[in-house]
């Protein structure tokens, strides 16, 4: 499971565009990385890493 902590690179939050049309957040963060939160082992321990925007998808 992932889970998005909201930053990603050039300052963009993705609280701050959570309310735009999907098409434009998708411009926001497609070529920006965005931090995540991933529990590898499913057993509570997350660690941070990051995604490229690219590869998200708001729902």
């Amino acid at each position: 499971m992932l889970q998005m902590t909201g930053r990603c690179t050039g300052g963009v939050n993705l609280l701050d565009i959570a309310r735009q049309p999907q098409r434009k957040q998708r411009q926001a963060i497609r070529y920006r990385w965005c931090e995540i939160w991933h529990d590898p082992a499913q057993n509570g321990h997350f660690v941070a890493g990051w995604v490229y925007g690219k590869y998200i998808a708001p729902y």
